[in-house]
């Protein structure tokens, strides 16, 4: 039997979509030919040691490492030395570390360990919403962490272009592997009835909804906008978010100011059948200031659900306007692209079938493995070579 593949996924954010995509990796990577350590932090959400214990009961190796997202220059240097022990420990083939602070510290350990061929996805780079000194600042440690690394994955095209525009790494280094998401039967009528009685909403009414946390870079404030003018135009429409946050109190403030009825819109909190409600959604809409390629539209479009959203780098690659969804460049324009879908039934369900279509023949968690697992086996093969060392940037 040929030698197995030894990879270290590290990872600092251990909620979201970087959860899921690490959920992916564990529960579908051939363990045939890869041999899986996850090196995480649950700091964010300490919840997810319930998850890990799973993985660990399937043979994957996880260590804990306590890192936080905010710079923290003491603890970070202590994770960093960890890290390098793990690494070094492990005599790893490939090292892939994920999103800001796991990717850089992780890029930054795995130099120190002799052969090893470290593959870095961003998910979300800072540089994608930064600006001034901080855009400025976040775009060096990516140059220095990019010269220490051979592979990065791109989600998107839009992704690679914005990298190699902003001299971060060249293009022979970037690989684009898009996001991808399992595919539930399609929804039928007892599907949508379920949802709706889950969330305690009729049957009959038109259901607006979106999931995700509740943060800046979501706009809830853009959520209640377009909700007061779908509700001006349907009273009967409702607005669902599936998701907690901070800012959770925009929206019940924008709520009142706004003067739309509390009725008609309704903050569930996280809930753990979040992916069993999307039957329940006539629309989903995605009111986002920036992106990778975001689990929560992969998964409204695999149950049929048509997405109007703003019209971000790289979501074009994703929902294609006049499709599968609507994209606007204004967040003013929202609530009115989700009345005309409310108007045409016949177009609101077509835009829906062809969603679904689209994920089957781009999104499935079965091409997403299968091209990780083809790059990993490609740089272990390179790791065997005598001069196979990190390209700087051109």
């Amino acid at each position: 039997m040929a030698q197995k593949i030894r990879v270290a996924e590290i990872v600092e954010s251990t909620v979201g979509g970087i959860r899921e995509h690490i959920r992916q990796i564990v529960s579908h990577v051939d363990r045939e030919r890869f041999d899986l350590t996850v090196i995480c932090s649950a700091e964010r959400d300490g919840r997810i040691r319930a998850e890990l214990e799973r993985w660990r009961e399937v043979g994957v190796d996880v260590i804990e490492v306590p890192m936080v997202r905010s710079i923290r220059p003491l603890r970070d240097f202590l994770c960093y030395r960890r890290i390098v022990r793990e690494l070094k420990k492990g005599a790893f083939h490939v090292v892939h570390a994920h999103g800001s602070k796991g990717g850089f510290i992780g890029r930054m350990a795995a130099r120190r360990l002799p052969g090893a061929r470290v593959i870095h996805t961003g998910h979300t780079f800072p540089i994608q919403w930064a600006r001034g000194l901080q855009g400025t600042f976040y775009a060096a440690l990516e140059r220095a962490a990019c010269r220490h690394c051979h592979r990065v994955v791109a989600l998107t095209e839009s992704q690679k272009e914005l990298l190699v525009r902003r001299a971060i790494c060249p293009a022979r280094k970037i690989v684009v592997i898009p996001n991808a998401t399992e595919l539930p039967p399609v929804p039928g009528p007892d599907d949508r009835r379920r949802a709706r009685e889950a969330l305690g909403l009729p049957l009959q009414v038109p259901i607006i909804g979106m999931v995700g946390r509740i943060v800046p870079q979501k706009l809830p404030a853009a959520f209640v906008s377009a909700a007061r003018l779908v509700v001006q135009a349907r009273p009967d429409a409702q607005f669902v978010w599936i998701g907690d946050g901070p800012l959770r109190s925009v929206i019940e403030q924008g709520v009142r100011r706004m003067h739309v009825p509390p009725g008609n819109v309704h903050v569930v909190g996280e809930r753990d059948d979040a992916r069993g409600l999307y039957p329940a959604f006539d629309v989903f809409l995605f009111t986002t200031r920036w992106e990778g390629m975001p689990y929560a539209v992969l998964e409204a479009m695999a149950a049929s659900v048509p997405v109007v959203s703003l019209h971000v780098p790289g979501m074009d690659e994703l929902v294609e306007h006049g499709h599968t969804g609507m994209l606007v460049n204004d967040d003013s324009l929202l609530g009115s692209c989700v009345v005309d879908l409310l108007k045409n039934g016949a177009q609101c369900a077509g835009f829906g079938l062809a969603a679904r279509h689209a994920i089957e023949q781009r999104y499935s968690v079965a091409q997403f493995i299968g091209r990780l697992e083809d790059l990993y086996a490609e740089e272990s093969a390179a790791e065997a070579e005598p001069h196979a060392q990190p390209q700087e940037n051109a």
